[in-house]
């Protein structure tokens, strides 16, 4: 799937063009239809279909196949089929040609069951009656011998247990229990759902720095329900911590999570019980209670492993802190003393993601100047590049992204984004891979507050500290400090590897152990192109690929089989660097997920909505209009609070406008064969929350326009004309023989 969709992309470019040039001009127009128009809208719906088909595995019949005997018919009708007794159908387009034992191979593929356990089952008059293998298929049909559209799930004989309620424990009790399995208990020490990033590690006045519409724990077309649809303006652009904890407990109430968590708990021990390579192994977990009571044994048959984003600060002391005569501390939960900010300079040691909120949390109380003290310095995204790629149906190319940098890294004078050091460019600034060991900070209010002299990058080390002095390893003094927050990392804790036993992280499994699962917000940065700042995408496709593993264990054992384990890449310890097995950083998350991606396309599927949901889900709720509108006068409020608190600096206007946008939708159309538009998809309804289809029977992702679906075309034509000859070789003609020559009639 991945080489066609690639194949297609690079034939796409002329249309996009096309498409692009005349958008605006036929928005306005609202006219009939010619003739000519018909036909070509006519040409395009047949490719959908045989594209549709195509995905479903079913084989499509070409009219040059036509031998001498008798006529098949290659024009399309739709086929709906309902599971007898239930409500559940699907309906997908067909030809009149189109076989039954084709159909039946297509579904038992997908729901995982033999073609012989299904029948089709259709009314005759007053009577029924079961269609053969040999016969054309029908308009309507009842479907016997399965239960359902989707594979049927593996029964374990234990619960499945999540250690952990924060974003991705919340995420997979949601996916499971919206799936229909209920045989799921959770563990958290704290006593509502949120986890340690956003309960404990996050202040008072922590904001999202990513939209909403990319962090919401109910991303994803698959994960939406009931009052879970597209984010709304309630829960804000970039909320702040209440507002984020709220939506956790939203997303839980809405979909049954809270009985299934045990609050104030900590699991302390953890047994293999069994063979550890044994099918019927289990695991016996020693819950303890927090608020006290008899400890208990939990059995589990699967367990996922949530231990948080590294949870302990690195503590460094530097000389002469006890000299120091001010505030210092490490910005974590309340430990600032904002009371301390007003009026004051401040040093913030470190640069990765939490120095950036610390520094704006630090201006919003009114600081004198912020000083962000540190080795090297990262690159940060303004929103606007970030709202983009979280748009975007398709990854959005590096060199896109460091050219949005651009006017704000210049008005502001942040340096040139393809200088920094953890920029890999070509020459010529066509290819570019960035790789640096934190994520972006995102804001428009560090680039601001930079250029209107608020906050200052100095990239050194502290060498000693004096009072209310900071001596730079340069030489240089930083003076009148009063406050010094660190944020110089976060570490992991060597207690997880000990609770598992392990020595390493074999992709996602403890120590190889396929059903022992550990997933944490992998540190670093290393990308080409990009499909999110955040987290909701990655979390989404992690929990699908393996709950859908476990949902299905045969699948699982056929990649093993092929040679799984010897793929995946391995995490070890690293004593020196005090980072623990499970502390992997995102090169190894990557490689991890498109090597099991492409041994199991089953669960690879499982996303092939995504492209057209986010694209669509960001144009409802962060329309870019309202999004840059948010943008400026959140800019505006910024520079009138500090001219009134004593800033002299002049007015600096927004960077971006709804041109230069038009402009990267250009760019990305060209670089990407896609034909977005900066008002988004034509269709913006809210209407279709819950409503999509098992994924063998959707229209595929790669089917975007008659060049896409051609590519495809030819690759499944080789095996199409073999199968039509061997189910009817009087009337097909043998593979690579000459068409028949017609007879001419005088």
């Amino acid at each position: 799937q991945a080489i066609l969709a690639q194949a297609a992309r690079d034939l796409r470019g002329a249309t996009a063009d096309v498409v692009a040039q005349h958008s605006d001009e036929m928005s306005a127009i609202v006219r009939g239809k010619s003739p000519t128009t018909e036909l070509w809208d006519g040409v395009q719906t047949a490719a959908q279909k045989r594209a549709r088909m195509i995905n479903m595995g079913l084989h499509v019949f070409y009219p040059e196949w036509q031998g001498s005997g008798r006529q098949f018919s290659h024009s399309f009708k739709s086929a709906t089929l309902r599971i007898y007794g239930t409500d559940e159908q699907i309906s997908f387009p067909i030809q009149t040609c189109t076989k039954v034992e084709d159909v039946k191979q297509a579904i038992a593929g997908a729901v995982m069951c033999s073609v012989d356990d299904i029948k089709f089952i259709v009314k005759q008059g007053c009577s029924t009656r079961t269609l053969l293998n040999t016969d054309e298929m029908r308009s309507f049909v009842t479907v016997r011998g399965i239960t359902s559209f989707r594979p049927a799930r593996h029964k374990w004989p234990h619960p499945t247990a999540v250690i952990g309620a924060g974003y991705h424990g919340l995420k997979t009790l949601m996916l499971y229990l919206k799936s229909g399995n209920s045989d799921v208990v959770c563990f958290d020490r704290n006593d509502r759902v949120g986890g340690y990033c956003w309960i404990t590690a996050a202040n008072r006045f922590s904001k999202l720095q990513t939209e909403f519409g990319a962090f919401h724990v109910w991303w994803g077309q698959d994960s939406m329900q009931g009052s879970c649809g597209y984010p709304d303006e309630y829960w804000e652009t970039w909320p702040r911590k209440e507002k984020v904890l709220e939506h956790f407990q939203h997303a839980a109430e809405e979909f049954g999570v809270l009985p299934h968590v045990k609050f104030r708990c900590n699991v302390e021990a953890l047994d293999v019980v069994g063979d550890r390579k044994s099918e019927d192994r289990h695991y016996a977990l020693t819950v303890a209670k927090l608020d006290g009571g008899a400890k208990e044994t939990v059995n589990c048959s699967v367990l996922w492993n949530y231990p948080g984003s590294m949870t302990k600060n690195r503590i460094v002391d530097y000389p002469g802190e006890d000299q120091f005569d001010g505030s210092i501390g490490y910005g974590m939960n309340d430990d600032a003393p904002y009371e301390s900010f007003m009026g004051n300079n401040i040093a913030i040691l470190g640069n990765g993601a939490f120095a950036v909120e610390n520094a704006r949390t630090c201006i919003e109380h009114g600081c004198n100047k912020v000083f962000i003290v540190t080795r090297r310095k990262n690159l940060a995204s303004p929103r606007l590049p970030c709202w983009f790629v979280h748009q975007g149906p398709v990854p959005t190319p590096g060199r896109l992204v460091l050219k949005m940098f651009e006017p704000m890294y210049e008005m502001c004078g942040f340096g040139d984004p393809w200088k920094f050091w953890s920029v890999n460019a070509s020459a010529d600034r066509t290819k570019v891979q960035i790789i640096q060991n934190s994520r972006f900070g995102i804001g428009d209010v560090t680039f601001l507050a930079v250029a209107c002299g608020k906050l200052e990058y100095v990239v050194d080390t502290l060498k000693r500290c004096t009072r209310h002095t900071l001596h730079l390893t340069s030489g240089r003094k930083l003076e009148n400090v009063r406050v010094v927050l660190k944020a110089l990392g976060l570490l992991g804790d060597f207690s997880v590897d000990r609770f598992h036993h392990m020595t390493t992280v074999n992709g996602f499994y403890c120590d190889g152990d396929w059903r022992r699962i550990i997933y944490l917000d992998a540190t670093g940065m290393n990308a080409a192109n990009f499909t999110t700042f955040s987290t909701g995408i990655g979390t989404t496709g992690y929990v699908r690929l393996n709950k859908f593993l476990f949902d299905h264990p045969k699948e699982f054992y056929r990649m093993q089989q092929f040679g799984l384990m010897s793929q995946l890449p391995i995490n070890k310890a690293k004593n020196e660097e005090d980072k623990p097995a499970y502390v992997y950083d995102v090169v190894h998350t990557n490689s991890t997920m498109v090597i099991m991606h492409g041994m199991c396309p089953r669960a690879a599927e499982l996303g092939s909505s995504d492209p057209a949901y986010k694209h669509k889900m960001y144009h409802i709720s962060h329309p870019l209009g309202k999004f840059l509108d948010e943008c400026r006068r959140s800019w505006d409020e910024y520079q009138e609070t500090w001219k009134k608190g004593g800033c002299t600096a002049e007015y600096i206007p927004y960077p971006y406008t709804e041109e230069m946008v038009r402009g990267y939708f250009d760019e990305y159309n060209r670089a990407t064969g896609m034909t977005t538009d900066p008002r988004g998809p034509a269709d913006l309804s809210r209407d279709d929350v819950g409503q999509e289809p098992p994924p063998f029977a959707r229209l595929p992702a790669w089917a975007v326009d008659d060049r896409s679906i051609e590519v495809a075309e030819q690759s499944a034509k080789a095996d199409g004309a073999k199968w039509w000859y061997e189910m009817s070789s009087s009337n097909v003609i043998k593979p690579g023989a000459p068409a028949p020559q017609k007879t001419k009639h005088h």
